[in-house]
């Protein structure tokens, strides 16, 4: 039976007292003293001081949270192999975070006309044998990395052609049922219209037509060397220039209707800070109207794209690049319908081995982690996008 607190003996009530009294000052101490349980990630050029904790790309996060746990769909990084099997760390944070990898497969792989040079491709098929990781090859027909003996052809169009049927049914059947999709084409269309780019590729035919007769065929020879594989066409800029997207909105559903096996589009996304956000999400919209899988194919996102020499990479700067990467990531998810999410895979792997520096030669600092491998705010970002 219970008793009442005024039938316990005298000690008994004085500690009972004493302890509500106890309880009573530490809930007033702490009200009045609430701690900050927000911890926000430091940024690429930090110096011991927190990134701004009011900024949306830095919620109170699950420290075992990471971008393939958090997504529904495959996150992937496009590098070379060197950089991880170079640095320990790398190897880890990749097999951390990501579980789909862009293999670079170009044409000058073939440096000489059927001699083929695959150890990088090798590399990443051995790797996902014991890292389970969905391989995306990049890419069988493009206007850069030509080879030598391609560029100098002497022979007449049918040779040329079967050449690149070569080409693409040698790297494509050595990798059936292990890469499991390839960019067949890339960058068909010039930088910011629907005009076809003239490349040395483009030149050897007599019209538009007869060329875009030539494309289809690679994909139906990419599809004979391994017909469980899915084909994408892939570009850039499509969230910048209407008329060019709505250019490879109808190619793919040219190829659609004469039954060229065609199975997706990349789009590359290589942006800066300052994109249009309807842009983003009205090419991903008119990609998604396709039917096709959707696959955001490089992305990466300046803070500098004027290359201005005297530019601070602020914390602020950067929490504003968070932002963009969360944007992008929220954008897919809402506007590509989840049977057509193909992933986001980001180009290149850190600050210190961006195209952006290394080919353009451009200051700036446009991936999720710094030089060092720390996590950026972009990578924060991305993870509440994805989330």
């Amino acid at each position: 039976m219970l008793r009442s607190i005024a039938s316990l003996p005298v000690t008994y009530t004085s500690k009972f007292f004493s302890v509500l009294i106890s309880f009573i000052i530490f809930g007033l101490l702490t009200a009045c003293n609430p701690k900050d349980t927000l911890i926000a990630p430091m940024d690429a050029t930090s110096t011991g001081a927190r990134a701004d904790v009011t900024s949306a790309t830095n919620p109170p996060l699950d420290s075992n949270a990471t971008l393939k746990s958090v997504a529904r769909f495959p996150i992937g990084a496009a590098f070379n192999s060197n950089i991880i099997t170079s640095n320990p760390k790398a190897y880890q944070l990749f097999a951390a975070q990501f579980n789909a990898k862009t293999v670079h497969a170009y044409l000058n792989t073939e440096q000489t006309q059927g001699k083929f040079n695959l150890k990088e491709v090798d590399y990443w098929v051995n790797f996902a044998q014991t890292n389970p990781t969905r391989l995306h090859g990049h890419c069988l027909l493009h206007n850069g990395s030509i080879p030598e003996w391609m560029l100098k052809f002497s022979g007449n169009t049918p040779a040329f052609e079967q050449a690149i049927k070569n080409h693409i049914q040698t790297i494509v059947g050595r990798y059936k049922g292990q890469i499991k999709s390839w960019d067949v084409v890339n960058e068909l269309f010039e930088y910011n219209s629907a005009n076809l780019r003239q490349t040395p590729f483009r030149l050897l035919y007599a019209n538009d037509a007869a060329y875009l007769g030539f494309v289809k065929r690679c994909f139906e020879w990419a599809h004979a060397a391994d017909p469980d594989a899915l084909l994408f066409y892939n570009d850039f800029s499509l969230e910048a220039y209407p008329a060019k997207l709505q250019a490879v909105v109808n190619l793919v559903n040219d190829f659609k209707r004469s039954g060229t096996p065609i199975h997706g589009i990349g789009s590359q996304m290589h942006i800066d800070i300052n994109t249009d956000e309807a842009g983003i999400k009205n090419s991903l919209r008119q990609l998604s109207s396709t039917g096709l899988q959707v696959h955001i194919s490089e992305l990466d996102i300046a803070v500098n794209p004027k290359n201005d020499q005297t530019i601070t990479f602020s914390n602020q700067l950067l929490n504003v690049q968070g932002e963009k990467y969360k944007t992008v990531a929220t954008l897919y998810k809402q506007n590509v319908p989840d049977a057509q999410k193909y992933g986001i895979t980001l180009w290149d792997f850190s600050d210190g081995d961006s195209w952006l520096i290394s080919v353009k030669k451009q200051l700036d600092e446009p991936t999720i982690f710094d030089k060092k491998l720390t996590k950026k705010a972009a990578f924060y970002g991305l993870l509440a996008g994805l989330k």
